[in-house]
């Protein structure tokens, strides 16, 4: 897992409701105290959506122009015994 994954994982983790992607990319940019690609967070959520990490939960979050956007949050990973 690179670095940009364990933070975007890390901002997942601190929320408790699913959340848009350029929402979350605000979360990571005020932790890192700089500005991120544009692409950064979306990439990342997508890789980790494919290692079955993160959940897309829906299409009804809102972007910032106020179209339909993803949401996602963490996924529930079970533990095996």
């Amino acid at each position: 897992m690179n670095r940009m994954q364990e933070e975007t994982i890390r901002a997942l983790a601190g929320l408790s409701y699913p959340v848009e992607e350029w929402r979350l990319q605000e979360l990571v940019e005020k932790r890192l105290g700089c500005r991120l690609g544009d692409s950064t967070i979306r990439t990342r959520l997508s890789e980790l959506v494919k290692k079955g990490l993160v959940e897309l939960v829906d299409r009804e979050g809102r972007s910032r122009t106020g179209h339909r956007c993803s949401r996602y949050r963490l996924a529930e990973v079970g533990v095996a015994a």
